[in-house]
Formats: C-alpha cells, structure tokens, sequence
C-alpha cells in the first residue's frame, strides 16, 4: 500500500515538473519572439524627409534706433579774460571758422607787438654778430647764443600769436548753435564751455543688425526709415558703414545716413524705422522644422544609404517655413524634417512619406 502512494507520488512529481518546464520553455519562446520583433521594429527609425532644393526667397529686415546728428561737439574757450561780444545766438547758423563770442584782447595784443618787436632786435643783433664775427671781433660762442636768443624770440612770437588768435571763439564745425553757455561781461577761463554746436545737414542713424542677415546688406544700399512723428512720410537713406564685428548678441552695427534737406527738417533724438529690402535671389531651403535644437548652432540630419547622417550648417534668412543654407547642404540632399529629434547620427531609418 505504501508502495503504491509513493509510486503516485513520483507520478505526480514527474507529471508537475514536466508541466513546469513546458510552461517555462513556453514562455522563453514567447520573450524571445517578443524580443525579435522588437528588434525588428527598431531596426529602422521612420522619418520624414524633404529634399533641399533652390527658390526664391524674399524678405524686409526691419531694425529702429535713434537719429544723431552728422556732428555735434561743445566749444571750449582756449582764453581767458571778459566776453566783451557775442556775435550768435541760440538757434543761430554758424559756419566753420566764423567768430562765436569776442574776449578782450588788450593785454594780449600788446603781448604780441613786445614779441614782435623781440624778433626785430634779436635780428639785427644777429647780423651785427655776423659782421663782428668776421672781423673775429666776438667769439663764435656769442653769435651762437644770439642765434639761440633769436629762435627763443620768434618761438614766444608765435605763441603770442596764438593766445591772440584764441581770444576770438571760433566754430570749427558748421551748425545750429543748440546751447548757449555764456553771456557778455562775463569771465572765461581756460576750457570754459561756450555753447554747443549741432550739424544736422545730414542725419545719422545707427540700428542693430541680426549676424544671419547682416550678409544681405552692402554700403551704399538705399533704405526706407520711417519715423513715427511723420507717419504720412517716409525717408530715404543710404547705408554708409557696415561693422565688422558681432557684440554679445551675435548683432551688428549698421550706419544709415539721410539728407536733411526735404521739406520736413529732422532733428537729432527722433525715434525711426529702418526698413531693408532684400533681393529676392535663389538659394538654397529646408524645412525650418528640420533643424533640431538652437538655431546658434545649427545642425540637420540627411538620409544617406539608409542611415541618418548628421550635418552642421551655415543658416540665413528665414521666409515663412523654410530657412536659407548658406553652406554645409547641396541640393538634392534628403533632409529629415520629422523623426529626428530622437537621432545622434548613424541610425537605421525608414522614409515614411
């Protein structure tokens, strides 16, 4: 009887373990078809793909700044003494070199004719050594010194000249005298301002240009500006300089000039709009979905041979959804646009399209 149990028993045994087993290899079976085909899903990541190809873009740049005047500088008196005239006034035209205020000069003047008279006796001191000299009268020594004396004499000349010349505050550009700083009677010093001279016969206007479009812009290039105060009117101006060099934010300075001799007279510290018109020209586009990441560093991916293929780019102008390339893609090539925010370069892909 207890044979029999035990014989059952190892039945059971034997019967329960090949169950297990069976269930195990079963279910190795279905973890490796799992595997397989998990496998053969990403064997080829699907993508989405659009050719780079030539079109025409065409696009306005628009920047603002501040209109400056061509020049603008503060007169400093280079004398000292009284204001006894003044000869502009505030709002005034001066030219350059015409006489702003008169300081005395009396003392100065006098200075210039003790000079003057200075250089006369040195002169004819020097020719009277001369002669002595000739007749070894004086030592060489002595008609050097008076040679030296005449040069100290003529060099005090001119400095006389000059302090004279100085009392006489002159424009040394043309303008509109914007400030006024001193009134007759009064006392200058040395370095005193004496007014301020703005030249707005041309206007300056200095605007911040982006690093990916400063390329579409050239010196002497004719520009719209528009300034808000006169909405009904629009300005040409001329692209006179271009900078060489990006600041921090990868923008660069560009000059815009304008005639001030229309009918509307601008002033300097006007807020206006700078409008640049591009040449619609043909080059070469992609998707702008396709470039992954920051445009600082712009990078694609194109399907060659069945892989993904990183490439970095050089990017221009934007135009709706596309973007120029500047260099870095040739046309034809099939750039992924959908797909590729997952890929590191050398992935299996599958074009979907």
């Amino acid at each position: 009887m207890k044979t029999r149990q035990v014989i059952w028993l190892v039945v059971i045994v034997v019967i329960a373990a090949g169950g297990i087993y069976w269930k195990l290899s079963e279910n190795k079976s279905n973890l490796e078809s799992q595997v397989a085909f998990a496998q053969k899903k990403v064997e080829a990541i699907p993508v989405k793909v659009k050719k780079a190809k030539m079109m025409k873009l065409e696009r306005q740049v628009q920047s603002n700044g501040t209109l400056q005047a061509n020049q603008q500088l503060t007169v400093v008196s280079e004398t000292q003494g009284k204001v006894i005239h003044l000869y502009k006034d505030l709002g005034d035209y001066v030219k350059k070199g015409e006489v702003i205020a008169k300081v005395e000069d009396e003392t100065i003047a006098a200075s210039v004719m003790v000079a003057e008279a200075n250089v006369d006796q040195q002169e004819k001191d020097i020719k009277r050594y001369k002669r002595l000299n000739e007749g070894n009268a004086i030592t060489k020594h002595d008609l050097e010194q008076a040679e030296i004396g005449l040069k100290k004499a003529k060099a005090d000349l001119i400095k006389a000249r000059k302090a004279l010349d100085n009392t006489s505050v002159t424009a040394p550009i043309p303008g509109i005298i914007n400030k006024k700083f001193i009134t007759e009677g009064q006392f200058l010093g040395g370095g005193t301002p004496v007014c301020e001279i703005v030249d707005n016969a041309k206007i300056k206007l200095h605007v911040s240009v982006d690093g990916s479009d400063i390329y579409h812009i050239d010196k002497g290039q004719k520009v719209d500006v528009k300034i808000p105060v006169f909405p009904d009117s629009t300005f040409r101006g001329t692209v006179t300089a271009i900078g060489v060099k990006a600041d921090r934010a990868m923008k660069f300075d560009v000059e815009i000039t304008l005639n001030n001799s229309g009918p509307v007279t601008l002033k300097s510290g006007l807020f206006a709009e700078v409008h640049f018109p591009f040449t619609a020209k043909e080059s070469l586009v992609i998707p702008s979905a396709a470039i992954p990441g920051s445009m600082e560093n712009p990078r694609v991916f194109v399907v060659e041979n069945g892989k993904a293929v990183r490439k970095d780019i050089v990017t221009g102008i934007s135009n709706n959804d596309v973007i120029e390339v500047i260099s870095g893609l040739k046309p034809g090539e099939q750039v992924i646009y959908s797909g590729q925010l997952n890929l590191a370069g050398g992935e299996n892909v599958k074009i979907v399209n």
